[in-house]
């Protein structure tokens, strides 16, 4: 197995934990740089307690994360995913780039309107 492969299959490894502790709502296995930078439709966090915050406000709307494909190259990874909300199924794609072995920064790229009118319903009732 090439060093390219390897790579590949350690940064795949590292996006796969990350998803599994956002599922699992475990912040302590995020594997997360400390200087994390969190970019979204709805916001953006720099630093691990920002993103602690950020998911710790996401959670109780998920319901499920699908991971539809995973592809890297280098120390970067882009996931396809299918996020199961309260509002509804989330067609998501996160953009990740790692340094040192943790995930630095994160893009993410997804339709906010299921959340925003999910949200808006929710306070009215």
């Amino acid at each position: 197995m090439s060093a390219t492969q390897n790579m590949r299959e350690d940064v795949i490894r590292i996006v796969n934990t990350y998803i599994d502790a956002v599922s699992r709502n475990d912040a302590s296995n995020l594997p997360l740089h400390p200087d994390v930078v969190f970019e979204g439709p709805l916001g953006r966090y720099e630093g691990i307690e920002a993103f602690v915050q950020g998911l710790a406000d996401f959670v109780p709307v998920l319901n499920a994360i699908k991971v539809l494909h995973l592809t890297a190259d280098h120390d970067t990874c882009a996931a396809v995913l299918e996020i199961d909300t309260i509002f509804g199924l989330i067609p998501f794609l996160e953009y990740f780039n790692l340094k040192d072995g943790k995930i630095a920064s994160i893009r993410a790229y997804y339709d906010p309107r299921p959340v925003l009118e999910g949200l808006e319903k929710r306070a009215a009732s």
